[in-house]
């Protein structure tokens, strides 16, 4: 998320315009390509995203899009069904390319109350290893290159997931 976004959660009467989802930015439609992410894949009831903060390789974000929501308890039992569906595939197709040591899935909301997941890679040499990957003092990009190689590789991961279901 940008510094902007950020301190306007952070500004307590922004975070509750957020929650009611006024000019909440990860309600659909979305952009595919931000300064924050790119677009993966769309799922059956949410978009996966490949953040552009690379710390932990394959880390990626998970957002509802049927409708704004900020608590799975929002949800009916058939839309968070659906949804937890998803994360499954996209943790899969997270561990399947990034082969990390070990994963973090999280779902918080403190910054953007829309439901969304984080899911995030950890590796023994990552620099926070044994600790949370928060706060977000370090910041690791990738090389144009390797973003796509990574980019292309989850999409063929997820739609290799989808086949095995079928």
């Amino acid at each position: 998320m940008d510094q902007m976004t950020v301190d306007a959660a952070k500004n307590g009467s922004r975070w509750d315009e957020l929650r009611r989802g006024v000019a909440c930015p990860f309600d659909s439609p979305r952009a595919d390509t931000t300064d924050d992410w790119d677009l993966v894949s769309r799922l059956a009831v949410s978009s996966l995203y490949l953040t552009k903060n690379q710390t932990y390789r394959g880390h990626c974000v998970l957002v509802l899009d049927v409708r704004h929501a900020v608590r799975p308890d929002q949800l009916s039992a058939e839309e968070w069904a659906a949804f937890c569906a998803d994360l499954h595939k996209a943790e899969t197709a997270v561990v399947r390319v990034a082969k990390p040591d070990h994963i973090n899935v999280a779902s918080l909301g403190n910054v953007v109350p829309h439901l969304h997941w984080h899911v995030v890679p950890r590796y023994r040499a990552d620099p926070r290893w044994g600790a949370p990957i928060w706060p977000e003092e370090v910041v690791t990009t990738l090389a144009p290159e390797e973003r796509e190689r990574l980019l292309r590789a989850l999409r063929e991961a997820l739609a290799l997931a989808r086949e095995e279901r079928a």
